[in-house]
């Protein structure tokens, strides 16, 4: 969120949609998890449509470069959250590691604004509201919801959500911030969804393979002692 004070949304975000890329190569190294060549394709094309989207709002001076610098922290530090988090809820509820991670998190906030010297109660009802839409969208139907969504998949596939963020982001900044969108954006934001899309197809259908797959073994398992009897 740093970074928003150095350079743009679209840039910001641009950058954030690295993060399955991270994921990806983190996930095999670690954990030995494979990607089609299909899902890496359309990994690849929202990829193309997120540069797409920031390529015209990505500047050279020290301040866009210490944003840039941020955001890519930021999402290196997500994604090693996914990954962590990927094997942590195979052993506890996700609403537990949630709770856990929120509680070190706010924790840390808190030190940090005691060093810094930032308020903690001094703010106007606008401020306050801004604070609750951040506690209930990006928090609630954000990381909960994808801290949930791991028990069921890849740290890869819930982080390919995260390409559409700049897609979203970038609208909602014209809307509420008034910055302008291109025709280059517009079609960055084509890209991404259709990658995205591509992306989740390929995912649905190797999991219906493999769930195929499982059930023809269960089978098997059945009829063998049934013939050997």
């Amino acid at each position: 969120m740093g970074s928003l004070e150095f350079t743009s949304v679209a840039s910001s975000t641009m950058i954030m949609a690295l993060e399955p890329v991270f994921i990806m190569i983190g996930s095999f190294l670690l954990y030995r998890e494979r990607s089609s060549v299909s899902a890496i394709a359309g990994l690849g094309v929202a990829i193309v449509g997120v540069v797409f989207i920031g390529w015209g709002d990505i500047g050279l001076s020290q301040d866009n470069l210490k944003g840039d610098l941020l955001s890519i922290f930021g999402t290196a530090a997500v994604a090693v959250h996914l990954m962590i988090g990927k094997k942590l809820v195979a052993r506890m509820p996700s609403y537990l590691y949630s709770l856990i991670v929120f509680i070190i998190a706010g924790a840390v906030f808190a030190l940090y604004n005691l060093e810094t010297g930032i308020a903690f109660f001094d703010y106007p009802p606008k401020e306050w509201g801004i604070f609750a839409l951040l506690a209930v969208v990006p928090t609630v139907f954000g990381h909960i919801l994808f801290n949930w969504l791991l028990q069921y998949t890849s740290a890869t596939t819930v982080s390919m959500n995260i390409l559409g963020e700049p897609v979203g982001a970038s609208i909602l900044a014209y809307l509420l911030l008034g910055e302008r969108l291109t025709g280059l954006q517009w079609g960055g934001g084509v890209l991404v969804l259709g990658g995205l899309a591509c992306y989740l197809y390929v995912g649905a259908r190797i999991a219906t393979r493999e769930e195929e797959r499982q059930r023809s073994y269960a089978q098997d398992a059945q009829v063998l002692p049934e013939n050997a009897s």
